[in-house]
C-alpha cells in the first residue's frame, strides 16, 4: 500500500511548493475557521484555483475545520462546506462533534477526518468515531506503536500520524492554558503558546529553570518504517504557520526517504535541522527519550563553526568565521557566547581558502562565539526551485484535404483536437517532424512533451494554426486530468432544522472531589458527585460503592492506554459507580445513564448538546472554554463546571523524569511540585490508572468566566 505524504499549506505559495516537492495531499485552512488563525489561509477568491492546481497532479486537498464552533457560526460553516464541495475539496478535518454530525446529515457522502484535536489515542476511541461517520482519524501524538497496531488490526479506518514539526506539550484539544489565562483559545486557533515561556519548577528544595514546558520538534524519519508496519497510511508534516522554504524542504526530504524504502542518512537530518528545529529532534512518545529542551524555545539551526576574530570598524565591523558550511549571501547566522546571542543576515561575504569566511556587519560578535546556521539560503533556493511536471505523449497527423489532428495523452487521460482548416499540399517547404515538435513542445510550465508520433504527406501548415491546435489540446488535457482526479460527489444538500424544546429548566450543580476522605464525608449530600483521585484505587471504589446511595462518577482521563481502559472497566462494575467521559473511548465503558459527558469532550454549542442527547446521554458538562456562549432552551442535565480549580493543560511526559532524574521504579512524584512564571504558580498534579497523565492547575486562581448560558461562574 502506498503511504500518503501529507503537507501543510498556510497560503497558495506554500501549497504550490508542497506539491512541487512531491506531496500526495495537502491540508489547509479557510479564513478564520481553522486552528491556525494567525496565517493567511485560503478564501473564496483563491480556493477554486488552488484545488485545480492540486488535482492536476493528483494531489488531494483536505480542508481543516479543526476548531470548536459557536452557535452563531454554524450557518456560515455549512455555507463554507457547500462552497468547498463545489470547488471539489476532497475531505474535511473536523474537531467539533456537533458540527461533524450536522455535516454528515447535510452531505451524506462527505469524507470526514477526525482532527488530532479530538484526542483519539486508542482502539475504543477510534471505534466510536468510525461509528459516528469518520473515515480517517488523525491520532493524538501521544499514541504509541502498540496502540496504532491495535487500531489497525481491529478496525477498518484510515490512520494519519504527525511525523515532522512542532510538538505541543499539551494533549491536543484539552489544553485550556491560553484560553483561561489569556482569553485566547487554542481550540479556536489563537493559542498564545504559554508553554514556550521560561518557568521554574520546584520539587522539595530543588529548583530548575528554563523553558520547562517547551518540547523539541518532531522528526520521525527513524520511525517511518515502524509506523507504516503498525498501520499508518498518511504521514503528516506540521507547519501551516512556517515559511514556504520550510514546507518545500520538509516535503522533499520526506519524499526522498519514503521513495527510498524508508532509508535516510544523517545528511537528511542535518538538512531538516537547518530548516527548523527546537533543540535537536525527538521521536515523540515512540521512544523513551527526553521531550523537553529547556535551553531555548526557538529555532536552533545547526552548528557550523566558530568566530576566529572580530575587528571593529568605523561603519562596519568584520567577523572572521571558520566554518564547515559554505557561507553564502542570504544565509542567516546566529552567534552565541556565554548567555549572549546575536544574529547576522549575510550580505557581504568573502571566502579565504576552504573554510575561512569574512563577513561585514554592524553587530558586535565575540571572538570564540559559536556560529549556527538558522537559514541555509542555497538549500532553500534549491527546494523552492523544484518543479513538478507532467509528461505528455503527442500524436500529430496531417494529410492533404483533411483536417489536422492532435492527440495528447497524460496521467491516464487522452484528448483529441482538430484544426479549423483542411490541410493544403506544401508548394516548397512541407511541415517537418522537427518543426512540429518545436511548436508542440511549448506546452507551458506544467506539461512536458515526452514523445511525438508524426504522420504527414507533405502538408503546409502555418505556425499560428499549429499553435492554436496545441493550445486547444493542452487546455482540453488540463481540464480532463483535473476532472479525472476530482471527487465526484453529490451536490445534494439536506436542510437540517434545529429542534427546540420548551423546557426552561435551570442548569444543575455538580461537584468534583480529589480527596477520598472529603468525598466520603459528602457522599450523600444531594449533588452530582465526581471523583478525580491522584491514583485510582479499587479498594477506594469498593468503599464508595458500599456507601453511595446514587451514582458517583469517576473522572476518566483524556488519555488512556489499553491497560488503563481494562482497569477502568473493572472499577465500573461496582454498584453506583459511573463515569465522566473526557474522551471518546469512555463513551462505551458503561451504560449511558451512568455516563456523564465531561468538559474535556468540549461541548461548545447547542449542536453538540443535541448530538449527545440523541445518542442517549442525559448529563453533559459544558466545555470550560470562555467563548462557549449560546442559547439553549432545555437546560436539564447540563452542568457548568466541577466546582474546583480548572485543569489547565494535560501532558503525557513525566516532568519528574525530565527534570529530576526520576524513574518509575523509584518514583519521585509528590504533592507540592509546582511550576512558576512571573509570580504565578501552578501545581503539578497526576492522574494514574495504570499509566500516568499529568496536568497543571493554578495554586490560587479560580477561573470565573461567562459560561454557556451567559452567566458568571
Amino acid at each position: 500500500m502506498k503511504r500518503e505524504l501529507l503537507a501543510p499549506a498556510g497560503d497558495f505559495a506554500s501549497l504550490k511548493s508542497a506539491i512541487n516537492a512531491g506531496a500526495d495531499a495537502v491540508y489547509f485552512g479557510f479564513e478564520e475557521f481553522n486552528a491556525r488563525a494567525n496565517v493567511e489561509n485560503f478564501n473564496c477568491d483563491n480556493l477554486r484555483d488552488a484545488v485545480k492546481f492540486a488535482h492536476l497532479f493528483g494531489v488531494k486537498m483536505y480542508m481543516a475545520l479543526n476548531i470548536l464552533f459557536c452557535d452563531e457560526e454554524i450557518e456560515k460553516v455549512v455555507n463554507v462546506v457547500k462552497f468547498a464541495r463545489d470547488c471539489k475539496v476532497d475531505a474535511f478535518i473536523v474537531q467539533d462533534v456537533g458540527v461533524a454530525g450536522l455535516l454528515k446529515k447535510s452531505f451524506p457522502d462527505i469524507e470526514l477526518h477526525a482532527s488530532t484535536q479530538m484526542g483519539v489515542c486508542n482502539l475504543e476511541g477510534a471505534i466510536t468515531l468510525k461509528e459516528l461517520g469518520f473515515s480517517r482519524i488523525v491520532l493524538a501524538r501521544e499514541t504509541d506503536l502498540n496502540e496504532i497496531k491495535r487500531i489497525h488490526d481491529n478496525l477498518d479506518i484510515e490512520i494519519e500520524y504527525f511525523v515532522q514539526g512542532a510538538l505541543c506539550v499539551g494533549y491536543s484539544g484539552n489544553c485550556y492554558f491560553s484560553s483561561l489565562e489569556e482569553n485566547a483559545s487554542g481550540n479556536r486557533g489563537k493559542c498564545k503558546q504559554l508553554c514556550r515561556l521560561p518557568y521554574e519548577i520546584h520539587y522539595n528544595k530543588l529548583k530548575r529553570k528554563g523553558y520547562l514546558l517547551s518540547t523539541k520538534d518532531l522528526c520521525m524519519m527513524p520511525m517511518l518504517k515502524h509506523l507504516a508496519e503498525a498501520g499508518v497510511c498518511s504521514f503528516k508534516i506540521e507547519g501551516r504557520a512556517r515559511r514556504e522554504g520550510y514546507v518545500a524542504g520538509a516535503v522533499k526530504l520526506y519524499r526522498n526517504v519514503l521513495d527510498d524504502n524508508y532509508q535516510y542518512t544523517d545528511n537528511e537530518i542535518i538538512k531538516m535541522k537547518s530548516l527548523f528545529n527546537r533543540g535537536d529532534f525527538s521521536c515523540g512518545y515512540l521512544k523513551q527519550e527526553k521531550m523537553i529542551y529547556p535551553s531555548s524555545c526557538s529555532h536552533k539551526g545547526v552548528e557550523i563553526g566558530r568566530v576566529e576574530s572580530f575587528k571593529k570598524g568605523k561603519r562596519f565591523n568584520e567577523v572572521a568565521i571558520k566554518s564547515s558550511h559554505k557561507i553564502a549571501r542570504g544565509d542567516l547566522l546566529q552567534f552565541s557566547h556565554d548567555d549572549r546571542t546575536s544574529q547576522i543576515s549575510v550580505y557581504d561575504v568573502k571566502q579565504i581558502g576552504d573554510d575561512l569566511y569574512y563577513l561585514t556587519t554592524t553587530n558586535v560578535v565575540e571572538k570564540g562565539a559559536v556560529a549556527r546556521l538558522l537559514v541555509n539560503s542555497k538549500l532553500e533556493e534549491d527546494f523552492l526551485s523544484l518543479k513538478r511536471q507532467i509528461d505528455v505523449k503527442a500524436a500529430f497527423s496531417g494529410f492533404v484535404g483533411q483536417k489536422a489532428k492532435l492527440v495528447l495523452s497524460a496521467s491516464g487521460v487522452t484528448v483529441e483536437c482538430e484544426s479549423d482548416e483542411t490541410c493544403q499540399r506544401a508548394q516548397s517547404s512541407p511541415l517537418t517532424e522537427d518543426e512540429c515538435a518545436a511548436q508542440l513542445a511549448k506546452l507551458g510550465d506544467i506539461f512536458v512533451l515526452e514523445e511525438l508520433q508524426f504522420k504527414s504527406d507533405g502538408i503546409f501548415m502555418r505556425k499560428s494554426q499549429l499553435n492554436a491546435l496545441r493550445r486547444e489540446a493542452a487546455e482540453k488535457l488540463y481540464q480532463a486530468i483535473i476532472n479525472k482526479n476530482e471527487s465526484h460527489l453529490s451536490t445534494k444538500y439536506n436542510t437540517i432544522k434545529k429542534e427546540k424544546s420548551n423546557n426552561q429548566s435551570n442548569s444543575e450543580r455538580i461537584v468534583c472531589y480529589e480527596n477520598f476522605d472529603t468525598l466520603i464525608s459528602n457522599i450523600n449530600n444531594g449533588l452530582e458527585i465526581i471523583y478525580c483521585p491522584e491514583v485510582y484505587s479499587e479498594e477506594e471504589i469498593r468503599q464508595i460503592s458500599e456507601l453511595a446511595q446514587k451514582p458517583v462518577y469517576l473522572f476518566a482521563p483524556p488519555y488512556a492506554t489499553e491497560g488503563d481502559i481494562k482497569f477502568l472497566k473493572n472499577l465500573l462494575t461496582y454498584k453506583n459507580i459511573g463515569v465522566v467521559a473526557n474522551n471518546y473511548y469512555a463513551l462505551s465503558l458503561t451504560e449511558k445513564d451512568k455516563t456523564i459527558i465531561g468538559s474535556e469532550l468540549n461541548v461548545a454549542n447547542s449542536l453538540s448538546v443535541d448530538f449527545y442527547r440523541k445518542l442517549g446521554f442525559k448529563k453533559i458538562i459544558l466545555s470550560k472554554e470562555k467563548f462557549c456562549l449560546f442559547d439553549i432552551q432545555d437546560r436539564s442535565g447540563l452542568f457548568m463546571h466541577y466546582g474546583t480549580r480548572e485543569k489547565l493543560i494535560y501532558f503525557k511526559h513525566c516532568p519528574m523524569k525530565e527534570h529530576f532524574a526520576s524513574d518509575c521504579a523509584k518514583c519521585k512524584y509528590c504533592r507540592g511540585v509546582a511550576y512558576s512564571l512571573s509570580g504565578k504558580e501552578y501545581e503539578l498534579k497526576r492522574l494514574k490508572l495504570r499509566s500516568c497523565l499529568f496536568y497543571l492547575q493554578s495554586k490560587t486562581k479560580n477561573y470565573r468566566h461567562i459560561n454557556g448560558f451567559g452567566k458568571i461562574v
